[in-house]
């Protein structure tokens, strides 16, 4: 197991430090990239990644419910938590709920289960992004705005990629091919400019962090086990949602509380801190999906 555990996680750490010296030693601008990145290579992969799967109905919908439900319940269950974080719950609550799905979780999943693992991982980023951008939005503003759902690209690749594989269309070679090269670079790409971020980041209140980092994957995973013991999954999907429960709050938590003014100093911290004390839990949720 701990050959395992290694083999899963040394290679996302690699490349995370990667990023991170890079950036301490020519501190390249990024932005353009991770744009790049997030508005066509996210998308392409979801898509392609979709439309190539055949999915068994029932698995997926049990998948998406236990997703959707250890989202609310990961709240529910953090909300007399806050306190004790040192936020309020309009702050600390969303940081809870979403996890870093993306530079985090897609290459942790495929790690672990390889190809098969990748169709939960974007399952579960997709849902985890539909809420954070409505419900995350609405705990932190006081309002849900829901462009942010029906404008967004993630949900077209998805219902594109189902269509596709419900139907069972394929791409011609010559366009299939370019659609998933692109694709393929958004795994490494998200680990160095996660690395990058991590690089330049500033920990204001380093005990807020710290608190609230770990009382934030242990109320995930509390709720993950109430859902996986009413929710029948199994195998794979089993295994995604763990590892889920054991990923860093999303950076787009920070986004969100600067914008709308919700504590965003510690949010930052709690972030940043939750990306550090993550590294702990990792192996944790890598045991526990594999009994």
């Amino acid at each position: 197991m701990t050959a395992q555990i290694a083999a899963i996680t040394l290679p996302i750490l690699v490349i995370v430090l990667i990023g991170f010296f890079y950036a301490r030693s020519v501190k390249p601008d990024l932005a353009g990239a991770n744009r790049m990145v997030v508005d066509i290579a996210l998308p392409l992969l979801i898509f392609t990644s979709l439309s190539t799967r055949t999915f068994d109905a029932q698995t997926a919908l049990w998948f998406a419910s236990g997703t959707v439900l250890l989202i609310v319940l990961s709240g529910l269950v953090a909300w007399p938590l806050s306190r004790l974080a040192g936020l309020t719950p309009r702050a600390f609550l969303p940081c809870v709920m979403f996890a870093n799905v993306g530079p985090i979780g897609i290459p942790l999943t495929v790690l672990a289960y390889g190809p098969q693992g990748l169709a939960p991982a974007l399952i579960l980023l997709v849902l985890s992004n539909l809420l954070h951008f409505s419900l995350g939005t609405g705990l932190m503003s006081g309002r849900v705005d829901w462009r942010m759902v029906y404008a967004n690209p993630l949900v077209w690749s998805t219902l594109l990629g189902l269509a596709f594989s419900l139907v069972q269309l394929e791409l011609p070679g010559w366009l299939a091919t370019p659609l998933t090269m692109i694709g393929s670079v958004l795994v490494p790409m998200m680990l160095l400019s996660l690395g990058a971020r991590l690089a330049v980041a500033q920990i204001g209140d380093a005990r807020v962090g710290v608190a609230g980092a770990v009382l934030a994957m242990l109320a995930r995973l509390v709720a993950c086990g109430l859902v996986l013991a009413v929710v029948p999954l199994q195998g794979v999907e089993r295994g995604a949602l763990i590892l889920f429960a054991c990923l860093p709050p999303a950076v787009f938590n920070f986004l969100l509380a600067d914008r709308f003014h919700v504590e965003p100093g510690k949010v930052a911290s709690m972030v940043i801190v939750g990306h550090v004390t993550g590294l702990a839990f990792l192996p944790l949720g890598i045991w526990l999906a594999f009994p």
